[in-house]
């Protein structure tokens, strides 16, 4: 038998709560608190006689807010396709909340709290440090979700070289009172802030996302409702000004250079009072508003509007999911064709010979 080395980054990883193909590897941070990277690995199968589509992309799946990742079906459905899989748990949410506890963080910062979306920069480097060293060669791309979307667009604008392809699942990236709302609350909270960022805010979410998803209700989905809570976090201000200026941030255009997706549910519901609507919409975003705030994105945009869809696109119901999955995968698939040295390249110059320079751009 042939002497097998051991990979030292192997010890790394530990079995996830997840269960069986799933694991997880702390991200000790500069400022003391941890993020968790999470990986599927599923057992190689029999050889098949064809090509994965997604063979040769790696995938980053980020959470929003009052959240963490537990969308086991997505993961399974991306390496399927060929992708190698991954995902973050953010600092001071989801698998991290335990280490914040045995740290004593938890006595000076609550769940989620920020006040900058930058900061989330570090675990971003950290993770795509990792993923690039296990699949060297392979196409990075980031896939967030709400809160994480709008943090992951300006990692995307300040990293191009990084960041290969940017989808984005019912992205927060505009207020939902629309861009004057924004700018009036932000101007009533920015003393606040400057005072105290850590000053709670009213609950203003009424729990009918939670009504939509959960096993524990009306929903499919099973998770830690100590980690997702059924109506959030406790707001901050200085979380909410954080998310102020990321979206001022989009709002005068990101300039992305990385082909990006942005999928919404066909309509949303934010009324008070609960109708069964809130099962078929998104009830956290007005998506007519982030749809068209979408277009401050960058040069080159796909919008994918889903009827039916909930917030988190994939935790909507079986039809709309396979409908979510097509667009994704088959947009992800695309991206292997792109290639600066194709033959669209030979053709352009020889009818373009004076455009030269931006095809090397």
């Amino acid at each position: 038998m042939a002497f097998q080395f051991k990979n030292p980054a192997e010890d790394l990883w530990q079995p996830d709560v997840l269960g069986e193909n799933f694991s997880a590897r702390q991200l000790p941070l500069v400022d003391g608190s941890t993020a968790t990277l999470v990986r599927h690995k599923p057992k190689k199968k029999q050889r098949l006689r064809f090509s994965p589509p997604l063979r040769g992309i790696a995938v980053l799946y980020v959470h929003g807010w009052s959240d963490y990742f537990f969308q086991k079906e997505l993961a399974e459905f991306l390496s399927e396709a060929g992708a190698d899989f991954y995902a973050l748990d953010l600092r001071h949410y989801g698998r991290n909340l335990a280490a914040d506890q045995a740290h004593g963080l938890h006595a000076k910062t609550s769940p989620g709290f920020t006040t900058d979306l930058e900061e989330y920069f570090e675990e971003f480097d950290v993770a795509h440090r990792i993923i690039s060293s296990a699949h060297p060669g392979t196409r990075f791309v980031l896939l967030a979700h709400s809160t994480g979307g709008l943090s992951a667009c300006l990692y995307a604008s300040a990293n191009p070289h990084k960041v290969d392809a940017l989808a984005l699942n019912s992205p927060w990236l505009e207020f939902q009172a629309s861009e004057f709302g924004r700018t009036a609350l932000a101007r009533m909270i920015q003393p606040a802030t400057t005072r105290n960022p850590h000053r709670f805010l009213p609950t203003i979410d009424p729990g009918f996302y939670t009504r939509t998803v959960s096993s524990q209700f009306a929903g499919e989905w099973d998770y830690d409702l100590e980690w997702r809570p059924a109506n959030g976090f406790k707001l901050t201000t200085g979380f909410i000004s954080a998310v102020f200026s990321a979206q001022a941030k989009v709002k005068k255009g990101l300039d992305l250079q990385m082909p990006t997706l942005v999928m919404l549910s066909a309509h949303n519901y934010l009324l008070p009072r609960w109708n069964d609507t809130a099962t078929r919409a998104d009830v956290a975003l007005n998506v007519q508003t982030v749809a068209q705030r979408s277009l401050n994105l960058g040069r080159e945009l796909h919008i994918v509007r889903l009827p039916g869809a909930l917030h988190d696109i994939f935790l909507s119901t079986p039809t709309v999911r396979a409908a979510a999955y097509r667009s994704l995968g088959s947009w992800l698939a695309a991206l292997k064709t792109r290639q600066r040295d194709s033959q669209l390249t030979s053709c352009i110059r020889a009818v373009l010979p004076e455009g030269n320079e931006v095809l090397d751009n």
